[in-house]
């Protein structure tokens, strides 16, 4: 989906006029948006994309020797591995209507 600037769907729209455009919710009221917390590894977003929750926060750990070797993984530390890198993540989470919150983290 191409979006323009401040349109629907881009990066800068509110949040709650996107999910009440697309009758997720029923008012502009935060408390309705349903979170689904640490969703890092491969079951766990599977079944945040498969839950009634609007919108999906995430660890990503960023390597901590500065170098472009290692990929981004999703992770919590003191979790150091995992079974889901960034960019696995974002093609899965991309498929859905879910909103995302990435926690970067360094290791």
């Amino acid at each position: 989906m191409t979006a323009t600037a401040g349109g629907p769907g881009s990066w800068s729209e509110n949040i709650l006029e996107y999910f009440l455009r697309n009758s997720q919710i029923t008012t502009e009221d935060g408390a309705q948006i349903i979170w689904c917390h640490a969703a890092n590894h491969k079951a766990q977003v599977n079944e945040a994309l498969n839950s009634t929750a609007h919108m999906i926060e995430a660890d990503v750990l960023l390597p901590g020797d500065g170098s472009e070797r290692g990929q981004p993984i999703m992770a919590h530390p003191p979790e150091t591995t995992s079974d889901n890198t960034l960019q696995e993540w974002l093609t899965e989470v991309m498929k859905s209507n879910k909103g995302i919150k990435l926690d970067f983290k360094r290791y």
